[in-house]
């Protein structure tokens, strides 16, 4: 019986794990470009340190998206968001920050997939910290003045480092800052949420996962226009299967090294940039018994921005991104058909964002792109309806290891072409409080994808702030 019972579970997790993601289950990696919007504006609104005051706001999102996808596959939902927050600082020395999120989502019939057709989910704590100003505390309470700036802080938070290649992500974490004016230094240690999904959709129980994180950060302030940064990210994956798969291993951890800088080339033009290596061991396809292959991952991503000398602030971008893969492997982030046993894992695998297209949709790995970007404002009156932002990205993307998967499983021929998308945006601030996004891409898929039709993606959203 407990072969009968191994054996089933193996076929299960196998079937599992070869089915393709229904299109329902990739939205909301691609709308991750709006949420870091949201987080901007709502990081945004929160009032400067006051000595003792308590503020609250909140924000109301109604959106909806559509998209097609595998043989052209449609699918649309609408998506009722809305965050709460409230601050309360004291003696300009301590703050406690809190927001909750009650999200109401809704597909259309037959379009839920693995999802539920309508799910209401929350009021949840989606950021709640405390935050102590400790060279401000030193100074007002025990008169000693430090010749630098301290804050240290703990709960639910926000953490990226550099342009987010390696991390990005909320965490339960204690973190810490030091500024000397010409030297700043982060560190954190903390862990996920565990009901976020496991990067690893093969593992039993996928829907939960369990990850520690642990990193520095060194940026150096003392070449004028210039910003050099470095640092490290620990990531150690404690996730349980349920049940128990005897037959495959799914552990990944990993480590990320990062050299970067952001600055001015010139009076108008602004850049970033950032290289970061990957080690660490991870399972291979069919491993047991803890024994983990070695991982070796490289990422790169520049940007440079120019801005224009015109009445509609016309700005100019040019982007470069690069993530390597592994051309033995069947799937891009899973265990189970993952890196072939006995081989180095040259994939590159990140806990960040990179927005490789909003049609394409997938994550930073195995991928390579150009993107060619321009915005501007035709319309900025303050007295009637706001400002207007317009834009359009163009991709050329292709693959990194042309024998490897990508996160889409549907680019499985063996091709650099990975096609090229173009996207454009319209962000229509009509009122203080009150904006309008409307965003587009068409996927053109080249010769790596057995389906060449294009895709669309359509993703619009009013914002209203109170």
């Amino acid at each position: 019986m407990a072969v009968v019972a191994a054996s089933l579970t193996i076929l299960a997790s196998a079937a599992h794990a070869q089915q393709p993601p229904q299109p329902s289950e990739r939205v909301f990696q691609r709308t991750y470009f709006f949420e870091e919007e949201v987080r901007q504006r709502l990081e945004g609104a929160v009032p400067a340190k006051q000595p003792a005051l308590v503020e609250w706001g909140g924000m109301y999102i109604p959106s909806y998206t559509y998209f097609n996808d595998t043989n052209n596959e449609e699918a649309s939902l609408t998506v009722q968001d809305l965050r709460l927050w409230t601050q309360i600082t004291l003696d300009d020395v301590h703050r406690i920050f809190a927001r909750g999120r009650l999200a109401y989502t809704d597909w259309s019939d037959g379009d839920a997939g693995a999802f539920r057709q309508h799910d209401l989910e929350g009021m949840n704590l989606e950021i709640g910290y405390y935050e102590l100003d400790v060279a401000r505390a030193a100074e007002k309470y025990w008169g000693a003045k430090w010749p630098f700036q301290m804050t240290a802080r703990g709960g639910r938070q926000y953490i990226e480092f550099g342009r987010g290649l390696a991390l990005g992500e909320v965490l339960d974490a204690g973190l810490f800052t030091v500024d000397t004016g010409q030297i700043g230094f982060t560190g954190f240690a903390g862990r996920n949420i565990e009901s976020q999904d496991n990067i690893d959709r093969s593992v039993p129980g996928y829907s939960r996962s369990r990850r520690t994180f642990y990193g520095a950060e060194v940026r150096y302030k003392g070449i004028p226009r210039h910003e050099p940064y470095a640092y490290w990210v620990l990531q150690r994956d404690w996730s349980e299967e349920k049940p128990e798969n005897p037959a495959q291993d799914y552990r990944y951890d990993s480590h990320y090294y990062a050299v970067g800088g952001r600055g001015q080339l010139a009076p108008r033009t602004k850049y970033e940039l950032e290289s970061v290596w990957e080690f660490g061991r991870g399972a291979a396809n069919g491993q047991i018994d803890d024994h983990q292959e070695r991982i070796r991952g490289f990422a790169f991503d520049a940007e440079v921005d120019h801005y224009l000398k015109h009445p509609m602030d016309p700005t100019l971008s040019l982007e470069y991104a690069y993530a390597s893969g592994d051309g033995d492997r069947l799937n891009a982030t899973n265990a189970f058909q993952g890196n072939r046993a006995g081989t180095v894992d040259t994939s590159f695998l990140g806990f960040g964002y990179v927005n490789s297209g909003l049609a394409l949709g997938a994550r930073f790995t195995n991928i390579q792109f150009v993107r060619l970007g321009g915005r501007l404002t035709p319309y900025n009156k303050k007295e009637a309806l706001g400002r207007l932002n317009v834009g359009l990205n163009y991709y050329f993307l292709f693959k990194s290891d042309p024998g490897g998967p990508i996160s889409d499983p549907t680019a499985v021929e063996d091709s650099s072409d990975l096609g090229q998308e173009v996207d454009v945006f319209c962000e229509w601030r009509i009122l203080s409080d009150l904006s309008l996004s409307v965003h587009y891409g068409r996927l053109y898929p080249g010769q790596a994808f057995l389906d060449r039709q294009p895709r669309d993606f359509l993703f619009t959203a009013l914002t209203i702030s109170f």
